[in-house]
């Protein structure tokens, strides 16, 4: 899209989608006329429907807030710098954890813990939907003796432009910004797309504007990473990465013991893009119920996690002699 001269050109240009027009007009709670007199200078918007406005649409948000400053500047600066969010995890959040921890049965138990984070993480550092997107990917376990090579998606959750994907599964190496960061043993973080796209190309998307890496330790022993990307350029401030290690921290309750690796014992190899995962990805859980039944047919049935297991493995093995 070319550069716009005004805010109001920019919302007129986006608006000129019917879509997107009763879309923007639904969450803002106004008659697309409404929008019609904004975009033509014809009325005026309330400050807080310029402020839902910018988390209505997280793609255009950074440049709508430099638009808008230049017709607001005794309002609107930098919105980034001025919102306020708690700085501390909910005591009562706290328990609710423990609870989940101590009563779900154990089957259930990792996927119920991580979702409950990733859940309250979304409301706690994005209660306007301004855009964000949180991930664990998880050590895949190497076959005995072995290093871990690969990290593999398990969990997301995300609001608007993620709120809509897919939930599918993606393997990470030492190419990637949380390859980086289980390596390193700590936080790697990038403020905005220019720099994620100069670091880890691979994994560039116009989406991001700000990512955050955090491996999941406990005791010098890494199980994988929390992975989180905002639509706000320098989004991750001090304060806010300190919050968010206390998350990391909470994390480890969805994991295990034996999901821990010694931090010497990953050794991270390159994993392919993304278009050359999928064909491998697609057929994932056919190829689970497969490994299963061959299993039993040959008098040594195996459990659904046994056959995962194997299945990620191999699938692991196959995406590194793909490069």
């Amino acid at each position: 899209m070319e550069e716009q001269q005004t805010w109001r050109e920019l919302l007129g240009n986006i608006i000129s989608n019917a879509y997107e027009k009763q879309r923007i007009a639904k969450v803002l709670g106004v008659n697309p006329v409404t929008l019609n007199r904004w975009a033509t200078n014809k009325s005026n918007p309330r400050q807080d429907n310029l402020r839902q406005l910018f988390d209505t649409l997280p793609n255009y948000r950074h440049q709508l807030i430099e638009l808008v400053a230049k017709e607001y500047p005794q309002v609107f600066g930098d919105i980034n710098k001025t919102e306020e969010l708690p700085l501390e995890i909910p005591s009562t959040f706290y328990a609710h954890v423990l609870n989940a921890h101590t009563t779900t049965p154990a089957m259930l138990r990792a996927s119920s813990v991580c979702t409950l984070i990733l859940q309250q993480i979304l409301v706690h550092l994005d209660p306007r939907h301004s855009g964000m997107l949180v991930a664990v990917t998880q050590c895949v376990p190497p076959k005995s003796g072995c290093s871990v090579h690969s990290l593999r998606q398990t969990v997301y959750r995300g609001t608007y432009p993620w709120n809509t994907l897919n939930e599918q599964v993606m393997f990470y190496g030492a190419e990637s910004q949380v390859g980086q960061a289980i390596s390193a043993g700590h936080a790697v973080v990038t403020q905005n797309k220019e720099e994620k796209r100069q670091l880890y190309p691979i994994h560039f998307t116009e989406e991001e504007e700000s990512s955050a890496a955090f491996p999941i330790l406990m005791a010098g022993h890494a199980a994988g990473c929390l992975y989180i990307a905002s639509t706000r350029r320098d989004y991750f401030s001090h304060p806010r990465l300190a919050l968010i290690q206390c998350y990391t921290d909470l994390m480890v309750l969805s994991f295990e013991e034996y999901d821990f690796y010694s931090l010497d014992k990953i050794e991270l190899r390159v994993m392919p893009e993304r278009h050359k995962q999928q064909s491998h990805i697609i057929g994932l859980q056919q190829n689970i119920i497969q490994k299963m039944l061959r299993s039993a047919q040959a008098g040594r049935a195996i459990t659904r996690p046994e056959a995962e297991l194997l299945v990620w493995q191999e699938t692991e093995e196959t995406l590194l002699h793909e490069r």
